[in-house]
């Protein structure tokens, strides 16, 4: 069953045509409990202004703040739940944002229920290249903690590699890998990574 949040921003998105992937903590909910209450949607480059336009003008949301790259609605019906629209740009690296977004949708998220979720993968490499992106390691943190395996982050630096912010985001990584360490969540029995 969809969580009533996601049901919601899909309908939302379907009535206005807007094409779609779930990104967040909502994607990474497919594979590992998560507390998120937010939905996080990315829509192509070439979309989002439109798009942003098309749910300032919807009465079942209301629009709490509008950036570059990423604008907040609220949804009403859902106690005012963050519905975040996100362009695909953003992530992009060396290549246009529709190839990241061609790429989410074809090779990194799976349908579930006719609506489609960013892997844990692609959730972690677009945490990982914001400007808040030690908050989003943290929560990368959890998530391994609630269940996903640290090997994953493998996936994460081929994705880097292929949109050429491979030296940004590897730094990023390590700094996830040493705070596993440190922890002791990256190892195995004994306590190290061997």
């Amino acid at each position: 069953m969809k969580d009533p949040a996601v049901n919601a921003a899909d309908a939302i998105l379907r009535r206005h045509g807007i094409g779609y992937v779930i990104v967040g903590g909502k994607a990474v909910a497919q594979e590992a409990a998560t507390a998120t209450r937010d939905v996080d949607v990315m829509v192509t480059t070439t979309d989002y202004r439109e798009a942003v336009r098309r749910l300032s003008g919807d009465p079942a949301l209301t629009l709490a703040w509008e950036a570059d790259q990423v604008t907040r609605f609220g949804i009403l019906d859902h106690a005012g739940i963050p519905l975040d629209i996100v362009d695909s740009g953003a992530f992009s690296g060396k290549r246009s944002g529709q190839e990241f977004f061609d790429f989410l949708v074809r090779d990194a998220s799976s349908e579930v229920e006719g609506v489609r979720y960013a892997t844990p993968e692609a959730v972690w490499y677009t945490r990982l290249l914001t400007k808040r992106w030690r908050a989003y390691a943290e929560k990368i943190l959890t998530n391994v903690i609630d269940g996903l395996s640290a090997e994953r982050l493998q996936g994460v630096e081929v994705i880097a590699r292929r949109f050429g912010t491979e030296a940004t985001v590897r730094a990023r990584i390590e700094y996830v890998r040493d705070e596993l360490r440190r922890s002791a969540l990256g190892a195995g029995p004994g306590g190290s990574d061997g």
